[in-house]
């Protein structure tokens, strides 16, 4: 296989410029010296409590961070994300139908067009046509994140990155919008760097996983191998919290 993404030694920066009483300029070490790849068509997991550096790697390889050193080589082109709160994402003026039309208008792409791509990404979402004429907060939440996913999709995107995709949602609408994403997958060859603190859910979702603590990778590799023998105390501490016996 091919891969889709290739990370080497990152390194990631951030300035703390102080305060009134705290005046002295500090850099924070964000992310260090992160290596890994993903391959064409792979669901990669990224564990790891808040803080720990997950959001900064996406902001990163979305060529979002401007303090970093290190290679990111993307083989793709387009790279959308998927994130935790779909609303904050979502313009809350603007109608579902106006918001999916958006990136397809900008493309110059004509109205009969792209009102047909649009019908059909809904359908592959699983959203009633209807939806277009309503705003964001007529929505709910597992609606909201299954528009989210299609703004990105229609941009034409291989690779998705989903930060937290299914945590802010009730048990039954993330299983929801997990059978969605591997359904998307596979119909659609699409790679997904799926982040989470949900050891379960990385169980159901991804081939393989990595471990971050403190933004270093401690470990990686296939799901069966990274649950069953771990090599971190973090991670066995984090498999313990998880109770995965029933699952592994």
């Amino acid at each position: 296989m091919n891969h889709i993404l290739e990370v080497k030694n990152l390194n990631v920066y951030y300035t703390d410029k102080g305060s009134l009483f705290k005046k002295k300029t500090q850099k924070k070490h964000a992310l260090k010296d992160v290596s890994f790849f993903m391959e064409e068509g792979e669901i990669l997991g990224l564990v790891g409590e808040s803080g720990c550096g997950k959001t900064s790697l996406a902001k990163a390889i979305l060529g979002m961070q401007k303090e970093m050193e290190g290679k990111i080589i993307l083989h793709c082109k387009n790279p959308q994300m998927v994130f935790q709160d779909p609303y904050s994402s979502l313009n809350p003026a603007k109608r579902i139908g106006w918001i999916l039309e958006e990136p397809l208008r900008i493309k110059k792409i004509s109205k009969e067009e792209r009102q047909k791509r649009v019908d059909e990404m809904l359908e592959k979402v699983g959203l009633d046509l209807k939806c277009k004429e309503h705003y964001p907060n007529e929505l709910s939440g597992g609606q909201r994140q299954r528009v989210a996913i299609a703004a990105a999709l229609l941009c034409d995107t291989k690779f998705l990155i989903a930060d937290e995709p299914v945590s802010a949602l009730d048990v039954t609408i993330q299983a929801q919008i997990i059978r969605l994403l591997l359904k998307l997958h596979k119909e659609m060859g699409i790679s997904i760097l799926f982040i989470s603190h949900d050891l379960r859910v990385v169980y159901q979702m991804c081939d393989r996983v990595m471990i971050m603590e403190s933004g270093e990778i401690l470990e990686q590799g296939s799901v069966e191998e990274v649950y069953e023998n771990p090599q971190s105390d973090y991670t066995k501490l984090l498999l313990e919290a998880a109770n995965l016996e029933d699952n592994v």
